[in-house]
């Protein structure tokens, strides 16, 4: 196999580690043709700053969804911009733009492009169902499209109740296909993700300043590709750090990755955001 055509299916991979290192789920929707509008999109200003206790649990009588570092609540929106990442600069807005009793649904717009990607609530926490958001858009804009099949999913993405010390893991495990600039391949493989909480940090951004909770998150994704006759396996790691508010979410993340002998650090922030 020549390896620039090998390069062709792997680099565009890297653009899903950072932004899916909270929420690595698969099987992403199709994307529209067209932009489509997000309900609730959020207001230019920046919003204040938000001081929080670095520890807590949802009201029992607020539902499943409810989470102290991330606020479910329909139209909140979110807006981020990252920098060093393999895919270069770019920003993307978040909107929840449903909410039911068991799970909700989550916008991202990025450029012309929009994902959703479904969540659900259970009494252990909030899970990730779906790749979505930034990482989705990217590949698509990148010219790479996934048609993954999720065959087994354990753990939680965000417990009910996060104290500083506490680990907890996810685990996807899936197959389907990949498309890269019209070559082909099969693919199965596991996406494991492992949390720390760390500790309470105060962290400044462009939408303020903010008591958060610092999580260290260690991904670990294993492909194994099938392409022309031959197996590729195929590891993705990398080391990041989220700081999330309460009351308000992720606010930033920093981190490096590595892959196939191609590396990168990139650093995602705050710019805005909106919770009705």
């Amino acid at each position: 196999m020549e390896p620039s055509r090998v390069q062709r299916i792997l680099s565009p991979l890297l653009t899903i580690m950072f932004v899916t290192a909270c929420a690595p789920a698969l099987n992403p929707p199709t994307l529209p043709s067209q932009p489509t509008e997000i309900a609730g999109s959020p207001t230019t200003a920046t919003e204040p700053p938000v001081t929080a206790e670095p520890t807590g649990s949802p009201a029992p009588e607020a539902g499943l969804c409810t989470n102290a570092y991330y606020p479910v609540s329909e139209r909140a929106t979110w807006t981020y911009a990252s920098t060093g990442s393999s895919a270069g600069g770019y920003s993307f807005t978040d909107t929840i733009t449903s909410v039911r009793q068991d799970g909700f649904t989550l916008s991202t717009q990025l450029g012309d492009l929009t994902r959703t990607q479904e969540w659900a609530c259970r009494p252990e926490g909030l899970v990730a169902l779906q790749l979505g958001g930034a990482p989705a858009a990217l590949l698509n804009s990148q010219g790479m499209q996934l048609d993954f099949e999720i065959t087994n999913a354990s753990g939680v993405t965000f417990p009910s109740t996060i104290n500083t010390g506490d680990q907890w893991q996810h685990n996807l495990d899936f197959e389907g296909s990949m498309s890269v600039a019209g070559e082909e391949a099969a693919a199965t493989g596991n996406a494991q993700t492992i949390f720390t909480a760390i500790g309470d940090e105060t962290v400044t951004v462009p939408a303020g300043t903010f008591e958060a909770l610092k999580i260290q998150v260690d991904p670990m994704f294993r492909f194994n590709i099938s392409y022309e006759g031959l197996n590729l396996p195929v590891t993705f790691s990398g080391t990041y750090t989220y700081w999330f508010a309460q009351g308000v979410g992720w606010v930033k993340a920093t981190g490096t990755g590595s892959a196939a002998g191609m590396s990168f650090s990139e650093t995602v922030e705050l710019q805005s955001y909106s919770i009705p």
